[in-house]
């Protein structure tokens, strides 16, 4: 009878372990500039990862597409709590995770792509809950600080001999 009992605990054991399920849970990472709009496809997007805090686990990895959103609602409508700023043509990256349990979760955000001089990196992190997705309203935002600047003159190969010289420089200077 002992032995009936044993057996009964572990085999109840062993299902309440395996019977928990991965539940795929969907998650949007939005990146904006430092008071501009979203890094999109025209830049080359930004570079996300989503990791597992506690562990390290990747969990995800890829690149925002999409348009920078609308300039109007973004850079002209005052900021309200609870209005989002993205729509349909903010860039994202959208993702669905499969997790058992609550995780403590860091995305990361590298861009932009095409500017690699002007590129900057910045992470969030929040507890996720299988099945509760972080898609509505702006979903998850990481922002960006930095300007994209391009000198134009002098050019790079040309070397300055002789001081004191004048030198004229000029640059393209652009938010994000």
């Amino acid at each position: 009878m002992k032995t009936i009992r044993m057996f009964l605990k572990v085999l109840f054991l062993v299902m309440m372990t395996t019977s928990a399920s991965a539940v795929p849970t969907e998650i949007t990472v939005h990146v904006k500039t430092k008071d501009a709009k979203f890094l999109g496809t025209s830049m080359g997007g930004a570079l996300v990862t989503i990791k597992d805090v506690q562990t390290d686990e990747l969990l995800a990895k890829g690149v925002t597409r999409g348009g920078t959103g609308n300039t109007a609602l973004i850079m002209m409508t005052p900021l309200t709590r609870g209005r989002p700023i993205t729509n349909g043509s903010a860039a994202g990256f959208t993702v669905s995770i499969d997790i058992e349990s609550p995780r403590l979760i860091e995305v990361t955000a590298y861009g932009p792509l095409v500017n690699l001089q002007a590129a900057n990196k910045a992470s969030a992190t929040q507890w996720v809950v299988p099945g509760k997705h972080i898609t509505g309203g702006d979903a998850w935002v990481i922002e960006i600080p930095g300007f994209v600047v391009d000198v134009l003159a002098p050019p790079t190969h040309v070397s300055l001999s002789g001081t004191p010289q004048s030198v004229d420089i000029r640059a393209n200077v652009t938010m994000m």
